[in-house]
């Protein structure tokens, strides 16, 4: 009987190409760059097969559907395989660079490099500076390439995100208007009664079909009427007429009044967001909130009745600091607590932490910092061009540490202090909040935890889950994109990630061990003399967009780099009242994918 010949050593002979590329397509990209080093094979197999490998782990990063989707019309339009083809007779460009090929290999690679970039703080920094520079409140629209601003005087701007040139101006809207965007909506509060404006850019209103564009109400019920002027035209501007046939659209950046929205009582918060997002259900929504009551619109729907009212208890009414919400719940931003709603029953799920406690009896884990601009160790940028950062590691402990409770005391003003609730945002799993004191709340796994049915299970789980962040500065505003989370302060500009934080629950029994400290990164090209001005933070994929007072900074000498010179903002940013937007590009001005 002759012994069976002994199998190769080699998994791509024993296995065969097709199998070994299904097993190299489950690997992360820097074990799968690895296997190009392995053999002259395994490199040739992998450079010929882009399609295969890198498409799958496009998809489990973290890039964006509609990004995905964009780059998958692409790759269908070319002639390239998506499966396996033999090296030797493959066509493909071994670099994945040809003029109409997706390079799915480059697709991961910039888009890890770019989170990357978010984490370390790396970014250069630019300046936009729409109009006067008087900008109070900022949106940033991408599918026109624009930014909206209101003013601290009057007035509604749509300028060229680039260039900053104007483009198209509401004049005479009254001073400091709240502004919110969501795909091609613009709302923004009228100022002379308790009613909100919803007005469209030329993109969003060629989406609707010509029998919806002729239903729109005349310019004539806003209160905009006649007070717009266009930049591109260089005259006074009235919006197409929606009557005709075939409706001619606006210039871009132009904007057009869609619909007036009067909630039954005063608001004083207002949010706008996408319902279902990314799935075939997808509405555009807008939430607005009273002392008595909260309210959420379909932006989309023709009528202008609210879809959920919410009718606060006596003993949560007053004046609301901030309104979010996400499919699920809303909150509601009060001085010395965040309530918490259903969105499916309307009624309050609880509140955090509790009004009548110390502010941190809700939190099981406490973190703080006495002195963030002390403790702030600089960075050496990478690049000569790239922003100077700072790295502050802060220590915490948990509720069942020895001197947890000293912690607790002297962590800013003890368990006296006031809270006063600034803002609430969220990523994917977690919930962020910050106090005017100085505190950074986030709740782990939040839509876990307040889907929990029983109220006593619930409370329990949520103080197991609460961390607290305590940085004694008073913080200002609060944005989140994806896991990146942006804190400003009166001084300062805070870059968290949420993979940085410890994992929860946080009453897991003492440690003689010191906790998991967490790094926050601190953009330190920022001036307190600009900061002090700051009105509006916002972030995308790959930007952080903040009203500054460049002018401020200017008057105070500038900034200083990691040698210690001094740098000035840009003369344009200076100008008229300095007030504008400074911009930090963590995509390094690569647009990445």
């Amino acid at each position: 009987m002759t012994s069976s010949p002994p199998l190769p050593n080699d998994p791509l002979q024993a296995l065969g190409p097709s199998l070994f590329l299904q097993i190299l397509s489950h690997l992360p990209l820097d074990p799968l760059t690895s296997c190009l080093r392995v053999s002259k094979s395994w490199h040739s197999l992998i450079i010929s097969s882009p399609t295969t490998l890198y498409k799958p782990l496009a998809r489990t990063v973290g890039i964006e559907p509609p990004i995905l989707d964009d780059l998958d019309i692409k790759d269908k339009a070319t002639a390239q395989s998506s499966t396996w083809s033999d090296p030797t007779t493959s066509s493909v460009d071994p670099r994945g660079e040809g003029d109409d090929e997706v390079n799915w290999k480059g697709v991961v690679k910039d888009y890890l490099e770019l989170q990357s970039n978010w984490k370390n703080g790396r970014a250069r920094s630019k300046w936009v500076h729409p109009g006067r520079n008087t900008v109070w409140r900022i949106k940033v629209d991408h599918e026109e390439g624009t930014i909206i601003t209101t003013s601290r005087l009057d007035g509604i701007l749509v300028s060229d995100l680039k260039t900053s040139e104007p483009l198209f101006e509401y004049e005479e809207i009254g001073s400091y208007a709240h502004l919110e965007f969501v795909k091609g909506y613009a709302i923004f509060n009228s100022n002379d009664d308790r009613s909100f404006e919803i007005h469209l850019t030329p993109t969003a209103l060629s989406r609707f079909p010509p029998s919806r564009r002729r239903s729109l109400p005349p310019s004539t019920r806003s209160i905009t009427h006649n007070r717009g002027y266009s930049f591109t035209l260089e005259d006074h501007y009235q919006p197409p007429r929606h009557d005709s046939e075939a409706p001619e659209n606006p210039p871009r950046g132009h904007l057009t009044y869609y619909k007036t929205l009067t909630p039954r009582t005063d608001c004083f918060a207002f949010r706008a967001r996408v319902d279902r997002e990314y799935t075939p259900e997808e509405r555009l929504v807008f939430g607005t909130s009273s002392d008595e009551e909260a309210y959420v619109y379909d932006l989309q729907a023709e009528g202008g009745r609210e879809m959920e009212r919410f009718v606060f208890d006596q003993e949560d009414r007053g004046r609301p600091n901030y309104i979010e919400f996400d499919d699920s719940f809303l909150f509601i931003c009060h001085s010395t607590s965040i309530n918490v709603y259903s969105r499916i029953t309307k009624k309050k799920v609880t509140t955090f932490p509790p009004p009548f406690t110390a502010p941190f009896d809700a939190a099981s884990a406490i973190y703080t910092c006495y002195d963030p601009s002390k403790s702030t160790r600089k960075i050496r940028p990478a690049k000569e061009d790239e922003v100077l950062v700072g790295e502050l590691k802060v220590e915490g402990r948990w509720i069942d540490d020895n001197g947890f409770d000293g912690v607790m005391m002297a962590s800013g003003q003890g368990r006296i202090a006031g809270r006063e609730f600034a803002a609430v945002h969220y990523t994917s799993k977690d919930l962020f909040a910050i106090t005017k004191s100085g505190t950074i709340y986030v709740l782990r796994n939040y839509k876990d935890i307040l889907s929990i049915q029983n109220p006593e299970a619930r409370d329990k789980a949520l103080n197991a889950n609460l961390l607290a962040i305590v940085l004694r500065e008073s913080l200002r505003q609060l944005s989140t994109y994806g896991e990146h989370v942006v804190v400003t302060s009166a001084t300062s500009i805070f870059l968290l990630y949420t993979s940085s934080l410890p994992l929860s629950p946080y009453n897991t029994g003492s440690s003689l061990s010191p906790r998991p400290s967490i790094k926050i990164r601190c953009l330190l090209d920022v001036h307190h003399k600009g900061m002090n001005q700051c009105s509006c933070l916002q972030l995308d994929r790959e930007k952080i967009y903040a009203v500054y007072w460049a002018l401020g900074e200017s008057e105070a000498g500038g900034t200083a780099n990691y040698e210690g010179e001094r740098v000035l903002p840009p003369q344009e940013a200076v100008g008229d009242f300095g007030l504008c937007v400074k911009v930090w590009d963590f995509g390094l001005g690569r647009g990445v994918a």
